[in-house]
């Protein structure tokens, strides 16, 4: 099933380089431009630079800095292959203890979904995949990591990396949200041997980086045309992940709210046809997001807009055959398939090819508050995060789930290690 590989790391030289959590960045597509200006003031040698700069020609941009920066030392490429153990220690709100997640970052065997080796939840948006495809085949440069999980209740890997982890972090810093980000180096044969063993009768799941992943299919594919006796462990057969366990204490998955732009129609005809298949609550908005958490076990979702707000809890979940006769009970399960499907689709009248054009979407409840306030959008639909087994058993159906089903927190941030995988690079066995 599951191949992995040890890699030589891409990273800022700590010589030159002496505060990490200064050039470190949040992912590309969770970027915005106020963001994108911020990274770019932080550091002159900060990875947006690499990851989503804002000259015309980005692309030729980042592969110019990088060259840059290699050249001047800036950036080093260990002199062994490794896998990096990667905590990521967090707070949540309403718990006074730190949270730990553990994982590690590795170079993964690429496989076509139809393999079953490599599990989808989450449909992809051709966009996105268009813009990483440029960057990747002018850099040839994996920045960015792949989120990945793979199930073992007895926690082995953990277990293996004990020893290097109990060293001094290769590396360490704290993003804009509080994490701590910590790196070690596991490069013991014998370790990574063993890890390879526990990894390889499983498949691994994409948490999140689905269009990151499909990207590096494509470009293995383009990349094959030009380059077609290379052996297996050619540095483009593979994507630079962070595989996580299922079972791992730490892992977390947030909500992710619904703006709505503007209705298709009235609100007053929307919300009576959402009756047929509600029960509508008023609520006051202070309390909308507890009454939502609150009705977890039910298909629960919190309807806010300017003049109101409404807790609406779904009737009878039999509705869900008649609006996906076809879909897999794991899909019609999910909470996002209620609201896009019944509400968005079938009551609002906004079609799956016009979600982009329609829909936006929100982490937090004050922010959508405000913002729908402001006028910027004309509703939002609050609701609960995607349970982590109910991931698991869409993916090991061969299902998908919509776009933004899933919010796992908090995030690989970028920056840490890159990976080479231009033509002529070869990883050992």
């Amino acid at each position: 099933m599951a191949t992995i590989r040890p890699f030589r790391g891409l990273r800022y030289n700590p010589e030159e380089i002496a505060d990490l959590s200064r050039v470190i960045t949040q992912p590309y597509d969770k970027i915005n431009t106020e963001l994108q200006a911020a990274y770019y003031d932080r550091h002159p040698q900060n990875y947006v630079r690499l990851i989503y700069g804002r000259e015309e020609d980005r692309y030729q941009e980042s592969a110019d800095f990088f060259n840059k920066w290699m050249e001047e030392g800036l950036i080093i490429k260990d002199a062994e292959s490794a896998l990096y153990p990667y905590t990521q220690t967090y707070r949540i709100e309403g718990n006074p203890d730190p949270i730990t997640r553990t994982g590690f970052i590795t170079a993964l065997k690429l496989h076509p979904y139809e393999d079953r080796v490599i599990l989808p939840h989450e449909r992809t948006l051709k966009g996105p995949k268009q813009d990483r495809f440029k960057l990747f085949s002018k850099t040839h440069k994996n920045y960015e990591q792949v989120f990945m999980l793979y199930g073992d209740q007895d926690r082995r890997i953990e277990q293996l990396f004990e020893a290097a982890m109990a060293q001094k972090p290769l590396m360490e810093a704290t993003d804009d949200y509080d994490c701590i980000h910590r790196v070690w180096r596991g490069s013991d044969p014998e370790v990574i041997g063993k890890v390879q063993e526990v990894l390889a009768p499983k498949p691994v799941m994409i948490a999140d980086g689905h269009h990151r992943y499909e990207t590096a299919l494509a470009l293995k594919e383009h990349l094959t045309k030009d380059h077609p006796d290379v052996p297996d462990q050619t540095a483009f057969n593979h994507r630079m992940v962070t595989l996580v366990n299922l079972f791992d204490p730490g892992l977390l998955v947030l909500p992710t709210h619904r703006y709505v732009i503007k209705l298709k129609t009235d609100f007053d005809t929307a919300k009576a046809e959402m009756a047929e298949y509600f029960e509508i609550t008023p609520v006051a908005k202070e309390e909308l997001a507890v009454k939502v958490k609150e009705n977890a076990d039910k298909h629960a979702f919190g309807l806010y807009r300017k003049d109101g707000s409404w807790l609406l809890l779904l009737k009878d979940d039999a509705v869900m055959d008649e609006v996906m006769p076809t879909d897999p009970p794991q899909i019609k399960a999910l909470d996002v398939s209620v609201l896009h499907n019944l509400v968005i689709e079938r009551i609002l009248g906004i079609s799956k090819e016009e979600v982009e054009s329609y829909i936006r979407y929100e982490r937090y409840v004050d922010k959508a508050f405000e913002n729908v306030d402001s006028g910027s959008f004309e509703l939002c639909f609050l609701m609960n995060p995607t349970k982590v087994e109910q991931v698991e058993a869409v993916s090991a159906a061969g299902a998908r789930m919509p776009q933004k089903s899933t919010d796992f927190y908090p995030k690989l941030v970028s920056g840490l290690v890159a990976f080479d995988v231009a033509p002529g690079e070869v990883l050992p066995e």
